[in-house]
This record gives C-alpha cells, structure tokens and sequence, in this order.
C-alpha cells in the first residue's frame, strides 16, 4: 500500500520549491515545462495563489513571483530554533570545528528531515538540501533516534514502512535494524558508510531533547573516505558540543535509560 499525495497540495508546494531553486520571476510556461504540469492545470494554480497573496503576478511582464507571505509562514521557526537552547549556534560550531556538512534532523512520521544543514566551503561534500526527508530506518540519524524508543516503538515504526512499501529493495531487515540500533544505544552513536549512495558516510548522535515533542538528532556527513579517515575526532567533537548543548538546556525529556530497548 503505497501512501498517495494529494495532487493539489504536493503541486502547490512544488511551485514554491521551483521559484526557491530559480530564485527569480517565472513565466507561466516555465512553470509547467519545468514541473510538467498541464496548462490548463498550471494556470488554474496559479491563479489561486495569486488569489490567495502568495505569488504576484506583473502584468507588464506576464511573470509571476511569490510575496512575502511565503517568507512569513516560516519566519517564526528561526528565532525559535536559536531560543530552544542554540540548535543553530550547536549546527554552527560542529560544522565549524569539523569541516563536513552537519544537520539538525527531527523525526517526521517513518522519516528524519533535515531541518537545518550547514556546509563546508570546500568542494568534498554532497549535501542534501534542507528540507529533504529519508526513511528513518535506513538513516544514521533514524537509528540514532530509534536507539532512545523502546523496541516496540521500533517495530511499529518498521511494520508500518513495510506496509506502505517504502524502501523497496534496500530496506534492512528488522534483525539488522535492531543489531544496528543496540549498537547505536550501545556507543552513543550510529554510523552507516557508503549509504545513501557508496560516496558517502554519516555519523548521527540524539540530542536527547525533543522541540514541541519532535525528537532531534545531529549528524555530520561527507564522502566516505574523509569521514571514515576522521571518524573519532568528528566523535569527539560531537560528543564535546553536544554534551554543553545539554548542559545549557533546560527541561530535556529522554527516556531513561533503563528503559530504552526494552521491549515491553
């Protein structure tokens, strides 16, 4: 059973995500060459959103290009992100002391997403965007978050991406999942190399704090040969920064220990 988007909704924000990548004004048949949209179907959308006040449309120059509306639906999150104990400052400081692209990750239902991501200026890196989501039994940041749950929680979690077909051919099993994950519980952090793809490696530890209930892990990622080559110092810098992250938080909530894995 495979989860079904809502063609109007997934359309709707894939025409936002198109002027974020073009950065700049769009004529109408940009727009649904670029996305492959019917005419008449890309019109009526847009439209709407002009309708609404989240593109403007100039006349003069037949384009359109969204209005600070868009801006304003998130523009709350930054500054709640630097209040809720310095995530930003946190991402900043290991991206700085290890060179490699780092992610603030937060679990979104059977996936991790990269809610703030941090690159290196050197060319050694393929960085996801933010925003990109991966299942979170196939992620270094999924297993670092799945190794605070409770066994049943995980099994839940697996069960239910299985049910919807997710993964395909690459999902692990439940055994190698849990193996990674105790492993994972075990040494306070996951590593998986060459996944996504063979060129890269990524290096995941929980914050064991959550932001409104959505549990948060940080990751450090790179081409394979450079993470594996620094493991331990990108470890050790991870556990340093993460350590005064938590020092200078507040009301952090993680499962106590003793509980973690259990499987009742």
């Amino acid at each position: 059973m495979q989860r079904i988007k809502v063609k109007s909704a997934s359309r709707t924000l894939e025409v936002l995500e198109l002027f974020m990548e073009e950065r700049r004004p769009l004529r109408l048949n940009e727009v649904y060459r670029a996305l492959c949209y019917p005419q008449s179907s890309a019109t009526n959308l847009l439209k709407s959103m002009v309708m609404m006040g989240y593109l403007n449309y100039n006349r003069a120059t037949m384009t359109y290009l969204p209005t600070l509306r868009v801006a304003a639906l998130g523009s709350w999150l930054p500054s709640m992100m630097n209040r809720e104990g310095g995530l930003v400052s946190l991402v900043d400081e290991v991206q700085r002391r290890t060179d490699e692209t780092v992610g603030l990750v937060a679990q979104n239902d059977l996936y991790i997403q990269y809610i703030i991501l941090k690159t290196p200026d050197h060319e050694y890196k393929m960085a996801p965007s933010e925003g990109t989501m991966r299942l979170m039994v196939d992620s270094s940041s999924g297993i670092a978050l799945m190794s605070r749950m409770r066994q049943r929680e995980i099994d839940k979690l697996y069960r239910y991406t299985k049910h919807y077909g997710l993964g395909g051919d690459t999902l692990p099993s439940f055994e190698d999942l849990m193996r990674e994950v105790r492993w994972s519980h075990e040494v306070g952090h996951a590593y998986l190399p060459k996944r996504p793809t063979p060129e890269l490696a990524s290096i995941a530890m929980p914050l064991d704090i959550d932001l409104y209930g959505i549990p948060l892990a940080l990751g450090v990622g790179g081409l394979v040969d450079r993470i594996s080559r620094a493991k331990q110092d990108i470890i050790d810098v991870m556990t340093d920064a993460i350590a005064s992250f938590r020092a200078r938080h507040e009301g952090g909530g993680a499962i106590a220990p003793d509980a973690m894995l259990s499987a009742a």
